[in-house]
């Protein structure tokens, strides 16, 4: 299991809200970021969220391919955290 599967699981969120906020990565980097402060998860779960991509931006691959999100959609998430990283 990837890093950020790992830290979701343990967390308690289920595979199908994984999914969806990674399903949200490809259109609105923002709005997956919205999704998981939604969650209300306890701040030490939402530091070892944000170190973790911070550290190893991979993890957000890593984690859509865990999920089942092939070329296509990896691709599509990379470019959106392209655009919101160059803003």
């Amino acid at each position: 299991m990837s890093q950020l599967g790992n830290i979701f699981t343990e967390a308690g969120i289920e595979k199908d809200v994984i999914i969806d906020i990674v399903s949200k990565l490809k259109e609105n980097p923002l709005e997956a970021m919205a999704a998981v402060q939604a969650l209300n998860l306890p701040t030490e779960v939402m530091q070892s969220i944000m170190s973790t991509v911070m550290m190893n931006p991979g993890a957000i691959e890593e984690l859509a391919t865990e999920v089942g999100l092939g070329g296509e959609d990896i691709e599509a998430i990379k470019s959106q955290l392209n655009q919101t990283t160059d803003m």
